[in-house]
């Protein structure tokens, strides 16, 4: 006999069957209608900013990054909307996590690390001497 699997709704906690979206039903629909008002006041006011648009739509500004991240709104098509960088927590129009001034000081970091251990490496070769083995005299 097939297994049911169920869970718990994430907005609404309810207990439901798993779906790929792990959402149930009612959920679900409120969702796709959450988007659907999205979608359609981007598409009349591209210049829209993302506080604008979920006061406008009645839709949470945290569920709205959320579908930027997801790549499922258009940063391009819409030149004001923004996420928030989860390490400044200022604007970022990268549709990732971290904002670009973030994101090239993580890296610029982590290069300047892996210079200085290569740095390093070099510094304990050049110090170090080898044995030769008892045979080899």
């Amino acid at each position: 006999m097939a297994e049911l699997k169920v869970a718990h709704c994430s907005m609404c906690g309810k207990v439901f069957q798993v779906t790929l979206r792990n959402l149930c039903n009612e959920c679900a629909e409120i969702h796709d209608r959450q988007y659907d008002a999205v979608d359609r006041y981007l598409m009349k006011n591209r210049q829209a900013t993302t506080e604008e648009t979920a006061e406008a739509t009645g839709v949470p500004v945290k569920q709205i990054r959320e579908w930027i991240r997801q790549k499922k709104i258009s940063l391009s098509a819409n030149p004001n909307l923004t996420d928030v960088c989860d390490l400044c927590g200022g604007p970022s129009r990268t549709g990732q996590q971290l904002c670009a001034n973030c994101s090239g000081r993580i890296k610029k970091d982590i290069d300047k690390m892996l210079a200085d251990e290569q740095a390093e490496r070099e510094r304990k070769r050049e110090h170090s001497y080898k044995m030769k083995a008892k045979d080899e005299v």
